[in-house]
């Protein structure tokens, strides 16, 4: 049977919300922390895919519906274009020769002393005052550990001196594991460490330990990897092969994934404060929405982590490991 104009609407605005809704919260994740032009384009495609469905479904929405969906997407077009100019490349300075400006003949005569020549006056361009680096900084603030293959990382591997008040990036990683909460092998990190925010992109046979992210977790291109955390939001994109394990309040959401596994934070990577069962927090890990699954059927993208399939407390890689050794035990690739 054919659906009524009622039930398009509803099926429409439901996956309207949500994208909208994961549009905005990434354009706020990238706003406050690391945003490149790379990651624009694809929100902006994204966001284009989005026009089209609209301009599809016209012909059965209601012309109140249809203005609402309309400011809402300008509204994400502007932010768009907001962050685009942000992350443009500057444009080279160079040095260019002033015209000079065309005078009228001097009537006065020529020098008596025509011995001496006089050079063509170069008159320099004017220069701006300096710019410091926080106004050429554009969106890099934070902590960034990136571009490692075959290596134990921990809090002394990250590109500055760590504080628990930064946004973190980790990027194009291969065959690596990551320990960023406190333990052998971080002695001097404290209990509560709690990063603002976290950006993770391209990376590939890797285990990542992190703790509490206070804000976003915005995850894409993970291949046959491990990542626990704490986060307010979770999304990953076009990754396969991840097993998740995380405390969240709010639904974890996935797009273009496939073969995604969720478990909840395990006990013993979390806060002292934590380690009571009475004030563990409630995780929604199972909550998982897919947007690339819109329907009423049960998404084929992902599935709990069966209990043998679990990392045990003692395999939890806390001290350095012979990352060789370690990962095959570790990574889903070698368990399902």
């Amino acid at each position: 049977m054919a659906e009524t104009n009622h039930e398009l609407t509803q099926r429409f605005y439901t996956r309207f919300q949500a994208v909208t809704s994961d549009l905005l919260a990434q354009l706020e994740f990238l706003r406050t922390g690391s945003s490149t032009s790379e990651f624009v384009e694809r929100l902006a495609a994204e966001q284009a895919k989005l026009r089209k469905e609209l301009t599809d479904a016209i012909a059965f929405l209601p012309g109140y519906d249809q203005r609402q969906c309309e400011n809402k997407l300008k509204d994400i077009e502007a932010q768009l274009e907001s962050l685009r100019a942000a992350t443009a490349p500057k444009a080279k300075f160079s040095f260019k020769r002033k015209a000079k400006p065309a005078t009228q003949a001097s009537t006065s005569a020529p020098p008596s002393n025509t011995e001496t020549t006089t050079s063509p006056s170069i008159v320099l361009p004017k220069i701006s005052p300096v710019t410091t680096l926080s106004e050429t900084k554009t969106h890099t603030s934070g902590l960034n550990l990136s571009g490692h293959d075959y290596s134990y990382l921990t809090i002394s591997s990250l590109s500055a001196p760590w504080s628990a008040a930064s946004d973190l990036t980790i990027s194009d990683l291969n065959d690596c594991i990551v320990n960023l909460v406190p333990s052998d092998a971080n002695p001097d990190v404290p209990h509560d460490l709690t990063f603002t925010a976290l950006h993770a992109r391209n990376i590939t046979n890797s285990v990542l330990i992190l703790p509490i992210v206070s804000g976003s977790a915005l995850l894409h291109d993970m291949n046959n990897c491990v990542i626990a955390l704490g986060s307010r939001q979770f999304r990953m994109h076009t990754s396969t092969l991840v097993d998740v394990y995380i405390s969240i309040a709010s639904n974890p959401i996935i797009e273009h994934c496939s073969a995604i596994r969720f478990a909840n934070y395990p006990s013993c990577l979390r806060p002292v404060s934590f380690t009571d069962a009475a004030q563990t927090p409630t995780s929604n890990y199972l909550a998982v929405q897919d947007f690339s699954h819109i329907r009423a059927t049960p998404s084929p993208n992902w599935s709990a982590l069966p209990e043998d399939k679990l990392i045990s407390k003692i395999e939890w890689p806390l001290t350095q490991r012979d990352v060789a050794e370690a990962l095959p035990k570790l990574l889903p690739a070698s368990s399902q």
